[in-house]
């Protein structure tokens, strides 16, 4: 599959760190947390019961599936912070405050975070 320009992972966009993120949920601070992984990587586990499914090759279709919040930032992971980027990008062109998460899930479980079940498959 040849992906459109905007997909290619050349390109800074906005991060946060796993920590930052963990610190953001223990806080409460509103936040979504999109994941870009494929479903079975979803289904496996991820970093907030309430994220939403999207996988990165498949974002403009699902996107029309999800409701986010434009006022609310979304965070975007993936495994490594590769797929992310591009969809973090995807959704600051439509007006979202987005960012990647760094390091992605790799990441997130090397700083010691647990990986938690989904609560809804999108």
């Amino acid at each position: 599959m040849k992906f459109p320009l905007r997909w290619r992972l050349f390109g800074k966009v906005p991060e946060i760190s796993p920590g930052e993120l963990q610190r953001w949920l223990q806080e409460g601070r509103p936040v979504q947390v999109l994941d870009a992984r494929t479903g079975l990587e979803y289904r496996q586990g991820t970093v907030h019961p309430e994220a939403r499914h999207a996988p990165v090759t498949g974002m403009p279709e699902v996107m029309e599936q999800i409701e986010l919040d434009r006022q609310i930032p979304v965070v975007v992971l993936c495994l490594s912070g590769h797929r992310s980027r591009p969809g973090t990008r995807w959704l600051r062109e439509r007006g979202y405050e987005a960012y990647s998460l760094r390091g992605g899930v790799a990441a997130w479980r090397l700083a010691g975070y647990p990986l938690l079940k989904p609560k809804t498959e999108r």
